[in-house]
């Protein structure tokens, strides 16, 4: 009994102690490797790779966030999965990040998921922000149909066409039948328009008509004989005119005139000319009736209007009014009467431009002065022009000029049977009577801005009176 009890005691203490001897390290894990837990939930449709939109609303996640707000994109990782179906095995909770609202104060951090776009795109090019950005804005419509004052203005236009029916008229034709191509860069539609084209275009403020540089301006009767261009510049005027021997009240003798003249071009046809501000000097022979000396001449200017100015066939017609003013001296007879007015109209047309020697150009200048007294002498003149432009150079040009002048009324100034012609109105009585010379000469271009002429002229047929002969010498500074 002793024997059985000590083999059991030894067999309780092997049992316990062997384990512990034959199992120095930690225990072999039981039932294989641990599964890792993914962080989104494996039973739901796979995402559509980045950059790309998944198309099918099968393969879209249920919408549980409700609408969009503006701030960052929303992530997967951001859903609520707590309202989520669950399938399967549940994933571990991750903590929500907050939905920042549109006002808030900072921007939200960009979360793991984006949409990249670039800037939209038209057939391959960008698009421009101004393109993009009108078309939200809001278009009104013409109110033009309701406008009274427009309609009055635009259907006493007689180059607008009726509306079409249904639709705003646009006043647009056909080339050739007064379309775009025919139409003047004025043409509105409103009469006003045709005010400020018959007054002429201005390119450059009282800048001269350079569309006939062809032409060059008289030399005689420089006083009266208007060249039809509008032009800007100043001329200065020179000349000596002989009084023949046998005049009974001078007794020869002679006269020196020395002036300006000033022209100024508003626009291609209007422009304002200044054609006598001078001093004059007369000195008669030693048995005169007068005395003579020196002091200023009359004051003549007035408006000029080019009518016609023709750049395809070279021609010029202008027409203006000359009011002579007598404020000048008494010992040079320059304050007879109270004054005259002198409505002329000047031509002037270009032709043989194709011969190899040189174009022509011809002017005519034709006018009347009207006394608004009977002091002054009332008189007709008619001046014509001819000159040759050497070798179509626009630098010299040999020129031949006719002047005319016949006196139709009586004045009151002077008793004496003679007149002064252009530079005197002596108020005599030289009714019926007229004088015509001749003259030649030649005018040379330093530049179209720098031109000087020179012209001896002589009595042709009438009375001589105090016109023995004259030369005439002016320079012409041209803007």
């Amino acid at each position: 009994m002793r024997r059985s009890a000590w083999v059991l005691l030894a067999a309780v203490v092997t049992g316990s102690v062997s384990p512990a001897v034959a199992q120095p390290g930690p225990l072999a894990p039981v039932g294989g490797p641990p599964q890792v837990q993914p962080d989104y939930d494996p039973n739901l449709p796979p995402e559509p790779p980045r950059g790309t939109v998944a198309k099918s609303p099968a393969n879209r996640p249920p919408n549980v966030l409700g609408p969009p707000v503006m701030g960052s994109p929303v992530g997967p990782a951001d859903r609520d999965t707590q309202a989520e179906p669950v399938w399967g095995a549940p994933a571990p909770q991750r903590p929500t990040a907050p939905v920042v609202p549109a006002s808030a104060a900072s921007p939200a951090a960009p979360s793991g998921r984006r949409a990249a776009l670039g800037a939209p795109v038209t057939a391959g090019a960008p698009v421009s922000a101004q393109r993009v950005e009108p078309a939200s804005r809001t278009s009104y419509a013409s109110t033009d149909a309701d406008d009274a004052v427009n309609d009055l203005l635009t259907q006493r236009s007689p180059r607008r066409r009726p509306a079409p029916a249904g639709g705003r008229d646009t006043d647009v034709r056909p080339v050739g039948e007064g379309g775009p191509d025919d139409r003047p860069e004025r043409a509105s539609g409103k009469f006003g328009d045709r005010i400020g084209e018959a007054l002429g275009s201005c390119t450059e403020w009282f800048k001269s008509d350079h569309a006939f540089d062809g032409f060059i301006s008289p030399v005689t009767n420089p006083l009266l004989f208007e060249d039809p261009r509008a032009l800007t510049e100043v001329r200065p005027i020179f000349m000596y005119q002989q009084i023949p021997g046998s005049q009974p009240d001078f007794n020869g003798g002679s006269v020196y005139y020395y002036g300006v003249q000033a022209r100024l071009a508003v626009t291609d046809r209007l422009s304002f000319t200044f054609n006598k501000l001078a001093g004059i000097t007369l000195s008669p022979g030693s048995a005169s009736l007068y005395d003579g000396g020196t002091g200023f001449g009359e004051l003549w200017l007035g408006p000029k209007y080019t009518f016609i100015r023709n750049e395809d066939t070279g021609t010029l017609l202008a027409g203006g009014v000359q009011f002579q003013i007598p404020v000048g001296s008494s010992n040079v007879f320059q304050n007879t009467g109270n004054l005259s007015v002198v409505p002329y109209v000047t031509y002037g047309q270009n032709f043989g431009r194709d011969f190899k020697f040189g174009g022509f150009n011809a002017l005519v200048g034709t006018g009347y002065s009207f006394s608004t007294d009977d002091v002054r002498s009332d008189y007709y003149y008619l001046s014509a022009h001819l000159d040759m432009d050497v070798l179509n150079k626009h630098k010299f040009y040999p020129l031949v000029e006719l002047n005319w002048l016949y006196y139709t009324n009586n004045g009151n100034g002077l008793p004496t049977g003679n007149e002064g012609r252009d530079l005197f109105n002596l108020g005599g009585q030289a009714k019926n009577s007229g004088l015509l010379t001749g003259a030649f000469g030649a005018r040379y271009k330093i530049t179209e801005c720098a031109q000087v002429g020179a012209a001896f002229e002589f009595p042709l047929a009438g009375p001589r009176d105090m016109f023995q002969y004259r030369v005439t010498l002016d320079f012409i500074l041209r803007y």
